[in-house]
């Protein structure tokens, strides 16, 4: 009685390994793990995201609000490939490095770095973006120094003139 009993307890417990190995309950723990869930796709890098984490960072670089229209330049579909941001600010210089140290933290990668005169030049990209940071230790007629962090959309055809305002020179 004692061997009939041992041989069905080992009957049942081979049926109940062949039927759960077939279901993925057992075996191989790495066949048996779920793949892994693929990350959540990244957000489109729009214009309205560029200005806008342009604008955030600025402000916690300590630069004041900024302007973020084309005021001036010349209409035109351009204007949709293009995240404008420019203040005057009194003694920015630190403001301006903060900002840069910030949109670095945030992915900008630095391809460009310069001074001419009175003027730094910093160039990022980032997404298919370059962004044109502009900042001129001469103050603007007593309003404080200017700054401007201009994003431009790789393939965006820019009127000379927006090119002027926005683009580094070298």
């Amino acid at each position: 009685m004692r061997i009939r009993r041992t041989v069905a307890v080992a009957a049942a417990a081979a049926g109940f390994m062949t039927v759960t190995a077939g279901c993925g309950l057992t075996g191989d723990d790495d066949a048996a793990a779920p793949a892994s869930a693929s990350p959540e796709p990244t957000p489109p890098f729009t214009t309205q995201v560029v200005a806008a984490e342009i604008a955030g960072l600025a402000r916690a670089g300590g630069l004041p609000a900024g302007d973020t229209s084309a005021a001036g330049l010349p209409d035109g579909s351009w204007r949709t490939c293009v995240a404008p941001w420019k203040s005057d600010a009194p003694d920015s210089a630190g403001a301006f490095d903060a900002t840069v140290m910030r949109l670095r933290q945030h992915d900008w990668e630095i391809i460009s770095s310069h001074a001419e005169q009175d003027t730094t030049y910093r160039t990022l990209a980032k997404r298919g973006w370059k962004l044109y940071a502009r900042y001129e230790a001469v103050e603007d007629s007593g309003a404080g120094r200017p700054v401007s962090l201009t994003a431009v959309e790789d393939g965006c055809h820019l009127p000379e003139k927006a090119k002027d305002a926005y683009e580094d020179p070298a």
